[in-house]
């Protein structure tokens, strides 16, 4: 089934969706509906945990809930049970005891394996049906106060000495368990009855034993061959045939004509005869004896059952008729099992589903993923809809409140499970809520908030509104001007720790470096209020630039005279502004990119245009891609149509997702919008350029954002995503400490501002509000009436193709003379506009937030590969699966095989998916190599619950691979553990092989060496946590204080300690014994004589410690060096897939904060370029470069291109200036020096243009 196709569709929900943990929203939900057993449920004080309707019953089918123990009574009541039941029970309807009625429905079955009876009996109340969960009510993202789903929780149990009482021949009850779902407004409760089986083991093996029913015939064919001549060895397995009718006949006959039985009828007296007679006394029929010649011939005559009862005409539970419509079913189950029913039975396991409000869940026993703790703990089977996990998570929270951070970490594992962008974005969301959340709880004095808030003279704790910390932040900006990177950083802290998305909104509003106009005159000690005419700014600006002390101080002013002259748009102040940006600038500043000239041999830079240092970043990458320039430059060779059939017709990706027509317009949108960005970037004179606003609009915002924001015209909110993945790690490593030096971190960015972009360094995890902002475009401004009602509109199309979208409404377009097109009168006031024209205009017309609106590069950059795809058609399609294959797939998809094996199976199952990077893991302490961190994602893995090996390999490799190095945890914070980046890397070890090849047997030593050599790293590791003794050791050492312990003793807990690997290494393939390891022995046989010598010793001296510290650290340098060796003998020679590292992509900062840059290689001109927004730097040692980056955690995606052509697929363009023709005459400004020497002044009487006076412009 194809897939939705929605680029970003989880950025368009409504904030409180995503950024508050279960049960802090407002009081908006249902009132709690305290019903039936539901108070049982939460009083006892006991927590324990509900289960969706799909895990409940798949619980109780497999013997796994715990509440329930019928099979354990039944044991203890020594029931004569005839079958094992140690199974799925597959429930077949159980005679004519099911029923419903407005508030009640009753479901009885039977297994048909073991036949145990499970009577399910629901009710509710009739007069709050509208509060029932109902699957109507799921949307996503999930609300907490919707209800789609039952959430059931045992709620109690029926006594045994009760049971005791109930249980009867007709009802022999064994176990009574109530449940009722806790989803408040809800009245739904069912209560399950378990029963034994009403044929005993002696009963059930009568009428089965073929052999007696055999021989019985062989006899009675001696006796009287005429009479029994018909007969023959079908008769033989007839016998449950039989029964089946005679109670057939029992239950439907009317009572004054039930049919007795002759003890002399033939068949009778063969399948049954006097070995049976029991079955029939046990039904109850009344017997009598008449013998002839020495033989039976009197009868069976049954007993009327009572006329069925109960609701609906049927039959009362407990009652005769009951009792033979059970023992009849019992009957039937065998004759199912043997094979001669003529009709299929009546399972009800659908019908359970249905009246839970589930959907039927197949297949579920044989999931790897069933029985994990993650899937139990919230109590779902995988594979449930996203929006059925989060309902589940919803009820779970308060059931088991001291297992909430278990549940936050299980929903991000189940998240990745999944594989849903969406389900990771809310799962990661709520993980760095509740982290944050602890955090909170646990603060002290030292902790970062109460830093941040001292920073700003405010004392803690934090209860200040926003307006106050806003009012605190400008004195302090005002105050102390050369801090201000230091004060947005610490007014981000105070954002980040609060739970108020409009509070966290506002402060990091206020911390954008692009200054509102408020705060813009506070920094000069203006009140808000106040006007000020051009020439008081200028005199004021003037005086603070002169009063400067640092070059930060001089940024900020020139800053903040700027924002109020764009605000104001005072064309007199803005000119004014130029001419102290050009005088009072300090040396050596970083081109803004605002006319500053160029040094044609180093490329353009991009301006930030409101926190987009993520989307800068790619953007330079991606023109170093010439299949992407090749796209955008040459795009009339890939357009795909607009029509509805070709839209209709286009598969997206391996998961061929659709797109409706409004993703495709945006898409081609985007292509035009990027290809006029590459010739800027190819062309442009200056040092830097800025993006469109509508390119950014088309990578940031999802179409349906688009669209809703022209429907309301209004600011809109939208959860985004944090500035790392949110794409949980599929094995999420272990916890790493908090990083203890972030306030020196945080300081050091500060100072480092020429590096580091304030203007990129809000993010928040925990929401993102969109807010108004001034969009830069070129398009020229529609008009509209006082009203605000459209006029007349001008569209600038920057492509015919573009032109044809609004043309279907209005005809033919006009061209001008520099072949744009100009479209006016486009739409009517009156006229309904198509969805081209609709997303086209908001492309220009949306606003995006400066301060928050950053998002991670790894999604970015799967939107803008997405929109490539779209806007293109197929250059090829699988015949055998329909993925269609265009450029980008072919130069960027790398093709993964995923194989799984559960331990007692001798074969892989394989599944092959297409993905747009391949991902490293960091190690959880210290660093690590790229190898070691992408073989934890393509090395085997043991997963001993569901004892499952599984393990990835590469299929097919892209010409241009892409490496995602995963920094984001489960538990919600960055792992900052360097990775090793190698200048080439090569992949032949993740290649995929035949599992009987050579090839394969040495990837599965390489599996057992590495695992071996981690392991033994981490020992060495935690022995080097404490320098002075080592804590592994000294743990021994202060145990020993309070008890004698001798030498030998001491030897094997630490080599226990350090070889503890035979214990937690597991391994369903080939044996390690050929590996060279030291054992136990080893050590024991080289300390022979001083174990023995020592064996009298009292408590182990400190220098004797020292002797087994020195000894233990030297074995496991040993070991290391023995396995590290061998590890690399696997791996020598497989060098035939050498892929080049082109370009990294880091970060620097927290989950909740943090800026973007970009490494290039020119390989054509041997030179590492460094992208950070405005700026470009070269440096042309590359062992420098790679030395510099493989020491911090900020590196996070790296582009490796294949070696071997990479000049084909990329390159860095060179700058092709336009030629300009020399001006004719005198220049119109001329300049001349200072009275110091050390500026220019431009001479305003000679400048035309120049409205200023002398002394506005005096120095």
């Amino acid at each position: 089934m194809a897939n939705s196709y929605d680029l970003r569709s989880q950025q368009d929900h409504d904030a409180s969706a995503y950024t508050q943990l279960p049960g802090t929203a407002s009081d908006d939900a249902a009132h709690n509906n305290p019903a039936g057993a539901k108070p049982q449920a939460y009083n006892d004080g006991v927590e324990r945990p509900g289960r969706h309707p799909s895990r409940w019953i798949y619980e109780l089918l497999n013997n796994k809930t715990t509440n329930i123990g019928p099979f354990e009574k039944a044991r203890q009541y020594q029931v004569d049970i005839p079958y094992d039941w140690d199974h799925e029970h597959r429930l077949v309807l159980n005679g004519n005891q099911s029923y419903s009625t407005p508030s009640t429905r009753v479901l009885s079955s039977l297994c048909i394996e073991c036949h145990f009876h499970f009577v399910f009996k629901m009710k509710w109340n009739e007069h709050c049906q509208d509060n029932l969960c109902n699957p109507l009510q799921a949307s996503w993202p999930m609300e907490e106060s919707k209800y789609p789903w039952h959430h059931l929780v045992w709620a109690g149990t029926t006594d045994d000495a009760d049971l005791l009482e109930e249980r009867s021949k007709y009802y022999p009850l064994l176990s009574r368990e109530q449940f009722v779902c806790v989803a408040p407004p809800c009245t739904f409760q069912i209560t399950v009855e378990v029963l034994e089986p009403r044929m005993g083991s002696w009963w059930a093996q009568l009428l089965t034993d073929h052999d007696a029913i055999r021989q019985e015939l062989y006899n009675a064919k001696a006796r009287d061959p005429e009479r029994y001549e018909g007969a023959n060895e079908g008769w033989i397995t007839q016998a449950p045939l039989n029964l089946n009718t005679y109670l057939k006949n029992l239950l439907e006959s009317p009572t004054n004509d039930l049919r007795s039985i002759s003890k002399r009828n033939k068949r009778f007296s063969v399948l049954f005869g006097p070995r049976s007679f029991r079955i029939f006394r046990d039904l109850e029929f009344s017997e009598t004896v008449v013998m002839l010649d020495d033989e039976d011939d009197g009868q069976f005559t049954p007993r009327a059952p009572e006329p069925a009862s109960g609701p609906s005409g049927t039959t009362e539970p407990g009652t005769y008729r009951a009792y033979v419509e059970d023992v009849r079913a019992e009957v039937q189950c065998i004759i199912h099992r043997t094979g001669q029913a003529t009709e299929k039975p009546t399972f009800i396991t659908s019908a359970l589903y249905a009246d839970l409000g589930s959907k039927d869940a197949p297949g579920a026993k044989s999931h790897a993923l069933t029985d994990l703790e993650r899937y139990r703990l919230l109590g779902i089977l995988p594979n449930l809809p996203r929006e059925a996990t989060v309902n589940a998570y919803f009820r779970q929270w308060d059931l088991i409140p001291s297992q909430r951070k278990a549940m936050v970490n299980d929903l991000v594992a189940i998240a990745n499970d999944y594989g849903d962008e969406a389900l990771s974005e809310f799962a990661m969301t709520q993980s760095s809520i509740f982290e944050s959340l602890m955090e909170r709880m646990q603060a002290s004095e030292n902790n970062e908030l109460n830093q941040a808030l001292k920073f700003f003279d405010l004392s803690p704790p934090n209860r200040y509104t926003a307006d106050q910390i806003i009012a605190s932040f400008r004195l302090t900006l005002a105050g102390r001007p050369g801090q201000a990177a230091t004060a947005r950083d610490m007014l981000m802290v105070i954002a980040g720790a609060s739970s108020d998305p409009e509070y966290q909104t506002r402060l990091l509003m206020e911390s954008d470096s692009n200054m509102t106009l408020d705060t813009s005159k506070a920094l000069f000690n203006v009140p808000p209020n106040d006007a000020m005419d051009s020439q008081a700014w200028i005199q004021v600006g003037r005086s603070k630039l002169k009063s400067c002390t640092s070059r930060q101080e001089k940024l900020l002013y020139l800053s903040a005279l700027n924002t109020i002259a764009d605000v104001t748009d005072d064309a007199r102040l803005k000119q004014g502004a130029a001419e102290l940006q050009e005088r009072f600038a300090p040396a050596g500043e970083e081109d803004d990119g605002n006319g500053a000239p160029a040094d044609i041999n180093i490329p353009v830079g991009l301006n930030n245009i409101g926190n987009t240092c993520y989307l800068n970043s790619l953007l330079q990458y991606l023109f170093t891609v010439k299949a992407v320039r090749d796209i955008a430059f040459n795009y009339s060779d890939y357009r795909l149509e607009l029509t509805d059939e070709q839209i209709a017709e286009r598969k997206i990706g391996g998961n061929k997702m659709t797109m409706d027509r409004a993703e495709a317009v945006v898409a081609q949108a985007f292509v035009h919008e990027l290809a006029d960005l590459f010739n800027k970037l190819k062309s442009h004179n200056q040092a830097a350029t800025r993006p469109s606003q509508r390119l950014a609009n088309a990578v940031l915002l999802s179409t349906h954002t688009l669209l809703e924001d022209l429907k309301s015209k209004e600011a809109s909110t939208s959860t985004l995503p944090p500035p790392l993945p949110v794409r949980p790690p599929s094995k999420p490593p272990s916890p790493v400490a908090e990083d203890t030096e972030m306030a020196s971190e945080r300081n050091h960015s500060s100072q480092d501002s020429e590096t580091v972009s304030n203007g990129s360094s809000e993010t928040l995890v925990d929401l993102v509000t969109v807010m108004s902002d001034k969009p830069v475009s070129e398009e020229q401004p529609s008009s509209t009436h006082p009203d605000g009602k459209p006029n007349e509109t001008t569209i600038r199309v920057v492509d015919e193709s573009i032109a044809e979208i609004s043309a279907t409404v209005t005809g033919e377009p006009t061209k001008n003379s520099d072949a744009d097109v100009i479209m006016s009168d486009l739409v009517d006031e009156t006229q309904q506009q198509t969805i081209d024209e609709k997303v086209l205009d908001a492309l220009g017309h949306q606003k995006r937030s400066s301060g928050t609106d950053q998002q991670d590069v790894e999604e970015v950059i799967g939107s803008i590969i997405n929109r490539l795809q779209a806007a293109i058609h197929p250059s090829s399609v699988d015949e055998q699966t329909g993925i269609q294959f265009e450029k980008i797939m072919e130069t960027f998809f790398v093709t993964t095989v995923n194989y799984t094996k559960k331990f007692d199976d001798h074969t892989y199952q394989s599944e092959i998916s297409y993905d747009r990077s391949i991902t490293a893991f960091p190690a959880a302490d210290g660093p690590c190599s790229l190898y070691d961190a992408l073989g934890r994602n393509f090395d085997q893995q043991v997963l001993e619950e569901s004892r499952l090996t599984r393990y990835t390999a590469i299929k097919s490799l892209p010409p241009v691979l892409h490496v995602l190095i995963q920094r984001s945890q489960s538990i919600g914070r960055k792992n900052d553990n360097p990775v090793v980046i190698p200048e080439t890397l090569y992949l032949d070890r993740y290649m995929d092989a035949p599992h009987d090849s050579p090839e394969f047997k040495r990837r599965t030593e390489q599996w057992v060496v590495g695992e071996w050599l981690a392991d033994l790293k981490q020992q060495k590791a935690r022995l080097n946590a404490d320098p002075k003794t080592g804590a592994l050791l000294d743990e021994i050492r202060r145990r020993d204080e309070s008890q004698t312990s001798d030498w030998a003793s001491a030897i094997a807990e630490a080599r226990s300690a350090v070889a503890s690997l035979d214990d937690q290494f597991a391994f369903d393939g080939p044996s390690t014994e050929d590996l060279i390891t030291l054992s136990d022995q080893d050590i024991d046989s080289n300390m022979t004589d001083s174990a023995t010598n020592a064996s009298h010793k009292p408590a182990i001296e400190p220098n004797e410690m020292a002797i087994i510290e020195e000894l233990t650290r030297a074995q496991l340098e040993d070991d290391i060096a023995i396995y590290g060796q061998r590890l690399e003998q696997l791996v020598t020679g497989m060098e035939k897939n050498p892929y080049r590292l082109q370009a990294v992509i880091c970060h620097r900062g927290h989950l909740s904060s943090g800026h973007y840059w970009v490494w290039i290689h020119d390989f054509e001109a041997n030179v590492w370029r460094w992208y950070n927004d405005a700026a470009v730097k070269e440096n042309q040692n590359t062992q420098e470069v790679l030395e510099t980056l493989s020491k911090s955690g900020e590196p996070y995606y790296l582009c490796y291109v294949r070696d071997s052509d990479k000049g084909q697929h990329v390159n860095v363009p060179k700058r092709e200036l336009p030629v300009v023709p020399e001006p004719a005459g005198e220049p119109l400004i001329e300049t001349a020096e200072d009275a110091d020497g050390d500026i220019q002044v431009n001479d305003a009487s000679k400048d035309p243009l120049s409205t200023l006076t002398a002394d506005e412009i005096e120095t």
